[in-house]
């Protein structure tokens, strides 16, 4: 018999479904949105929904899976799922383990966390209602299981036996993982957001609630601490905090030699504790290649039966690296699928089990043409720990996956910079850009406002905003560049906006662990800031300016029916800019925020945001300066979906057009226009689909130096445009990702066209309102009281399925079939697998 324990958020009990069998690999052709190529190594099985934990059973063949639906119980030699069990809810994060005979696994489900217990193909609760969100990854040992609850900051102690809670111990901030002594006397616990502040410390709230978690921060407002948490189990209190990198991710106690390990996802660094001393031996940097880089993103460890290596996933390099921990040296990596975030050595220690959170890409949910941004496909692949020989080939073969040369290869000397450049070969080679603007708006597709432009790869039967509703975004990408290969790298705001900002992010914000805390898209939780910080942060490093316009500076609840009055106001010519003052949740972004521009709110449309802007431009104009680097967020293109009584979705998406467009011929018509460079970007694209991939979106260069009537279909991303904007700034790198990303040089020439933009006013009414529910019927009506239901206070907080939807029907009519999304970019393969095994 075999019994599972979830910490779950419910209490009914939940029957095994008929055994799937997973897939060994998938079609779809391309690559990662990181351009990364993907090749795992060892023998695939491939899932729906993200891969959130796994552990080996009683033995080598054994393996159980926590999937994003599903728990599954598999024989993976012979690729059988000889368990398929429905959790119902949102699964802990690593939230499964395996400790003698029960099955331990962290699924918050329903309303409350809880812990499961899976006995003869069912799950059990075993002790429920333990917190309000999710759970972090649970551990067990000598009957006692200890459950990290990730908002409560608190760990539950639970007697598995008995199905009975012994306590609460208090953490540190965001507990994410746990550890526990075979004799279940002793355990640890890691803290995402580090410990707890102390009177001197300069701090930031995590979230914008009244009562949020103080966070420990450095100056640019990024949690500058991580910690490690020693509970007593038997006396249920924290005897130790220790100090560790930051962001720690996953634990591994090698309890026989008396250490403990700790995966330093934001710091990209293994912790080595001495567990009898609770004090750190060392830290071992994983820094595989040439040269330093961060976003390696360690995410979790595993130890050798003998203790002499350490397998630790990263999920930045889609690999596992094999460390000495006695050493502190890097032997090797060995490829894995995309994001790997879980392993674990077999019982007779021969074999590794690699979870893959993103695994083989977005793709198919319940049929391979229904595709979308978020259909992910989780993996395990099981690999033989590999000899040296072995280990050194999949060592290469990591370092070409990511285009990054290793550690020790020779590098190539340095060629002498030649004359000033549009896009400098190195950053602080002579630029002929000397002020860099960043528009950054929200969730629209390619396909959606370009598929019909007959110069690019676009699908007409997409086309939801065509040309009488953004007649200047079509324009720009007419008379500038066609970018027909750009991809949104995140998949909401949540990490869309970390993507556009700063070509990384944390694991608290990709597994996601910011439930019931907060929605890190506008600066308000330090937890969610990668250390790299952002493209200005990098700015003001190096003495450049820096104005801000709304990005990162918090949100402004307004009710949606003021949107109609601002645009009124803005049509009799009303002067806004002394209506808003805005303060940064970022303490430190107040030297440069535009105070009297307004937060993160779709009740401001996006002309009022334009008037406030420009006229800062106009003060620029008579001081004859303008800041180096300037952002501005427009982000009224998201709509209000149908919502009765309202500006309509193409209203909406005018006004955003409207406003990009007279921002845009303001700055070609200024004195600053000869050395400038104009970018503007959706942060993600998961409000529409598209033929190529869900991730493809809208994106637009404009300078005197873009190659005018041109298409360019390089493969793009975030992070393309962001180093594009480093090499002109001569700023350094965020991350690996804009290091290895492809720069734009390849949509500018060498001689200026100085000829400015003049804007289109949209044919489609910016007035333009959703008629009331009681003039709608059947699934009109059905959309419109939907919509209404949902919040628009903040991005995404409508569901994007149900919204995709709405706005499609709203605006082709509801006798039109919604189109089957695509969205897988990459095709898998292992490099162990014969193909007739694939």
């Amino acid at each position: 018999m075999h019994r599972l324990l979830l910490p779950l958020l419910a209490n009914a009990l939940l029957s095994a479904q008929t055994p799937d069998r997973p897939v060994r690999s998938v079609t779809d052709p391309g690559v990662v949105t990181t351009r990364q190529s993907i090749a795992p190594a060892g023998v695939p099985a491939i899932f729906q929904g993200k891969v959130y934990g796994l552990s080996f059973g009683s033995s080598a063949s054994d393996l159980w899976v926590l999937g994003a639906t599903h728990v599954y119980h598999v024989d993976w030699r012979e690729n059988r799922a000889i368990h398929s069990v429905p959790h119902g809810g949102t699964p802990g994060l690593l939230g499964i383990a395996f400790a003698q005979s029960p099955l331990v696994a962290a699924v918050p489900r329903g309303g409350k966390a809880g812990l499961f217990q899976f006995i003869d193909g069912a799950l059990k609760p075993l002790v429920t209602g333990l917190g309000a969100n999710n759970a972090g990854g649970v551990a067990a040992g000598g009957g006692i299981a200890l459950v990290p609850l990730i908002f409560e900051n608190k760990a539950a102690v639970i007697d598995v036996e008995k199905g009975k809670l012994l306590g609460m111990v208090e953490t540190g901030i965001a507990p994410f993982a746990a550890a526990v002594n075979a004799a279940g006397t002793i355990g640890y616990v890691s803290n995402w957001g580090g410990r707890r502040p102390r009177p001197k410390d300069l701090t930031a709230p995590a979230g914008v609630g009244k009562d949020a978690d103080q966070v420990v921060v450095d100056a640019r407002g990024i949690a500058s601490t991580g910690s490690v948490t020693r509970i007593d189990l038997k006396a249920l209190r924290t005897t130790h905090t220790i100090a560790v990198g930051l962001h720690p991710n996953g634990l591994a106690w090698d309890e026989a030699r008396r250490r403990l390990y700790t995966a330093n996802n934001n710091q990209d660094s293994v912790t080595v504790i001495d567990t009898q001393s609770n004090t750190v031996l060392r830290t071992i940097k994983i820094q595989p290649f040439q040269r330093e880089v961060t976003g390696v993103a360690p995410t979790a460890v595993a130890v050798s039966k003998d203790g002499a290596r350490l397998f630790v996933t990263c999920g930045g390099i889609n690999a596992v690296a094999v460390l000495d921990p006695a050493l502190g040296r890097l032997e090797g990596l060995i490829p894995t699928g995309w994001y790997p975030n879980a392993i674990a050595v077999s019982p007779d220690g021969k074999q590794l089990a690699v979870g893959s959170m993103l695994g083989a890409g977005s793709g198919w949910r319940d049929e391979p043409k229904k595709r979308f941004v978020h259909a992910y496909r989780g993996s395990v692949n099981v690999v033989e720990i590999p000899s040296p020989s072995q280990l050194a080939s999949y060592t290469t073969a990591v370092s070409e996956n990511n285009h990054l040369p290793l550690a020790g290869t020779p590098v190539k000397p340095a060629v002498a910079a030649g004359g000033a450049l549009a896009v400098p070969v190195r950053a602080g080679d002579p630029s002929l850009i000397e002020h860099v603007v960043y528009v950054v708006k929200e969730n629209r597709t390619y396909d959606q406002l370009f598929g019909d432009l007959a110069k690019g790869n676009g699908e007409p039967d997409f086309v939801l905003f065509g040309e009488s509703v953004t007649p200047n975004q079509r324009k720009l990408a007419r008379d500038f560049v066609l970018l027909d290969n750009f991809y949104a790298t995140g998949g909401n705001s949540a990490d869309g906006h970390q993507w556009v900002t700063q070509a990384n992010e944390v694991a608290y914000t990709l597994w996601p662990g910011y439930q019931g805390r907060s929605y890190p898209f506008d600066g308000t939780d330090p937890i969610g800031i990668a250390r790299g910080g952002t493209i200005w942060d990098a700015a003001v490093k190096l003495g450049k300016t820096v104005r801000i316009y709304g990005e990162y500076a918090g949100r402004l609840s307004l009710p949606v029916a003021q949107r109609l009055g601002f645009l009124r106001r803005w049509r009799d010519g009303e002067d806004f800019s002394k209506i808003f003052n805005t303060t940064a949740p970022i303490a430190s972004m107040n030297k440069y925020l535009a105070r009297n521009f307004p937060a993160y709110a779709t009740s401001v449309p996006d002309v009022v945001r334009a008037q406030i802007f420009l006229k800062d431009l106009k003060g620029w104009e008579a001081e004859g300066k303008m800041p180096n680097m300037t952002v501005v967020q427009l982000p009224s293109d998201h709509t209000f979906g149908a919502s009765p009584g309202v500006s309509s979705a193409k209203a909406m998406v005018a006004d955003n057009d409207l406003a990009v467009g007279l921002v845009v011929e303001a700055l070609t018509k200024s004195k600053f226009w000869p050395k400038m460079a104009i970018y503007i970007v959706e942060d993600d694209a998961q409000n529409g689909v598209d033929h190529v991939d869900g991730h493809r979106t809208v994106a637009l260069a404009v300078s005197p130096y873009i190659k005018r009537g041109h298409v360019d279909s390089t493969f793009y991303s975030h992070q393309s445009m962001l180093k594009t904007m480093e090499l002109q700034l001569g700023l350094p790198t965020l991350s690996l990702f804009d290091l290895i990303a492809h720069d734009m040089r390849a949509s500018f020439s060498a001689a200026p066209d100085l000829t400015p933009y003049s804007h289109v006013t949209p044919e489609q009414d910016l007035f333009e309102l959703n008629p009331p529910a009681s003039a709608l019927r059947g699934p009109a009506r059905k959309a419109a009281l939907a919509s209404a239901k949902m919040r628009w206070d903040v991005p995404d907080a409508a569901p994007s399925g149900a919204l995709n939807k709405i706005l499609w029907h709203s605006v082709k009519g509801w006798r039109t079939p919604y189109p089957a999304p695509r969205n897988a970019v990459f095709s898998p393969y292992s490099l162990d697998v014969d193909d007739d095994d694939r």
